[in-house]
């Protein structure tokens, strides 16, 4: 894939650290660690075992940054009381119903 100014602009902006990338990088981190704490229990204290930490270590730095990144957080839209909730229902469905047959109204 060729490098575009785009791509080097979203490699290089600052982390976003709105609610919803939090939440997901925190949930990327107590994976990690888990798997991490795995390794330390089950492979022997060796070179091994320090590679496979810093790859977990690495993994986790690239997830986190894929999110920052790439994550689109959802706006939020308002929520309406039930009545509100109907009639907007309602006046989606006779203008979706005006749109699919202009010439019967």
């Amino acid at each position: 894939m060729a490098i575009t100014e785009k791509e080097i602009r979203t490699r290089f902006a600052p982390p976003a650290a709105d609610e919803a990338r939090t939440a997901i990088k925190a949930r990327l981190a107590a994976a990690a660690q888990e798997f991490a704490l795995l390794v330390h229990e089950l492979v022997p204290g060796s070179r091994e075992e320090s590679e496979a930490i810093s790859s977990v270590e690495l993994a986790l730095w690239w997830a986190q940054a894929g999110v920052d990144r790439r994550v689109q957080p959802r706006a939020q839209t308002p929520r309406l009381a039930p009545a509100e909730a109907e009639a907007a229902c309602l006046a989606a469905m006779v203008e979706a119903d005006i749109a699919s047959a202009p010439g019967r109204v």
